[in-house]
């Protein structure tokens, strides 16, 4: 069969209507292209928003968690600063008020001035007290009926080693303690000792030694450190107890008990009485560091600016 021929007008409507098919067609990919396109954007603008947000919440996040931080640290110091603080006032209290001086008693008050270094001294009951410390040397006599006036246990002997001062016996029953601790033996040899039973001690070494003699290493009766209650000798009266280890460590560190060498080697002049390394006097600890002077112990009378002779 012959191919029937298209006219010319008939051609051309025919190519009319490919070029709007065709134009229709790009018309259509081109608003297509234009929708997926404009999704696109919406979809990563919110991806953005959604990024920028989580990277704000992160920001604040980590802005609040170093804030968290930074206070809990800045407590936490505050903390640390108040227990330290705290400690401190501990330590402090605690210092002050272990191995206190000892009481001084109430009653009948007559000033008698000052010593050669400004301290007040005072006679309380018949007793001397210079800066609130009771003294009984060659000078200063004690009076005859004269009885420790806080003893830890009641004076019921004219020698006793349970009625001395009641804040010396803590204070040395933390010393024995800590002695006894680092391998040491020490103990009280002799503690309390009435008048009346220093009238014997004193009349035995004269008569044994003479006057002269005796007065450089026992008491008169009424001038004894024995009578105050307020010192003992340690383990045994020979000059040897300073080489051993407990006179050694007794030395270095009876201070930090509130006790003193009463008779410091080298002042004789001074105390009137030759070097006792085993005799302590209780005088609380901010005292005896004083007297301990770095090692180098100042007598009583040294420190107080008083003297310490017979009057006859």
């Amino acid at each position: 069969m012959a191919k029937r021929r298209l006219t010319r007008r008939q051609r051309q409507v025919r190519r009319n209507r490919i070029i709007l098919a065709c134009a229709a067609a790009a018309l259509l990919i081109i608003i297509i292209v234009i929708i997926s396109v404009s999704m696109k954007g919406c979809s990563k603008s919110k991806n953005t928003d959604k990024n920028t947000e989580s990277t704000t919440a992160k920001v604040e996040e980590s802005t609040q968690n170093t804030e968290n931080e930074s206070t809990s640290e800045a407590a936490a110091s505050t903390s640390a600063d108040n227990s330290s603080a705290t400690m401190s006032d501990i330590t402090s209290a605690s210092n002050s008020s272990e191995f206190a001086p000892p009481v001084v008693p109430s009653g009948n008050v007559v000033s008698k001035g000052t010593t050669s270094k400004g301290f007040k001294i005072q006679e309380i009951n018949g007793a001397t007290y210079i800066d609130g410390v009771l003294i009984a040397n060659k000078t200063y006599a004690l009076p005859q009926d004269f009885i420790p006036t806080n003893p830890d246990q009641p004076v019921n002997a004219d020698r006793s080693s349970t009625c001395l001062d009641k804040t010396l016996m803590s204070a040395w029953n933390t010393m024995l303690k800590d002695a006894t601790a680092n391998g040491l033996n020490i103990y009280i040899a002799s503690g309390y000792r009435s008048y009346n039973y220093q009238v014997n001690v004193y009349n035995r070494y004269v008569k044994s030694d003479g006057v002269a003699l005796a007065d450089t290493y026992s008491s008169r009766p009424g001038n004894s450190e024995h009578q105050t209650g307020l010192c003992f000798d340690l383990n045994s009266i020979e000059d040897s107890f300073q080489y051993t280890n407990e006179g050694k460590w007794v030395n270095d560190n009876c201070y930090k008990y509130g006790f003193c060498i009463r008779f410091p080697k080298g002042k004789d002049s001074a105390t009137g009485y030759q070097y006792e390394s085993w005799h302590l006097r209780y005088v609380g600890v901010d005292l005896a560091t004083k007297l301990y002077n770095n090692g180098d112990w100042l007598s009583l009378e040294e420190y107080f600016g008083i003297t310490s002779e017979y009057p006859n």
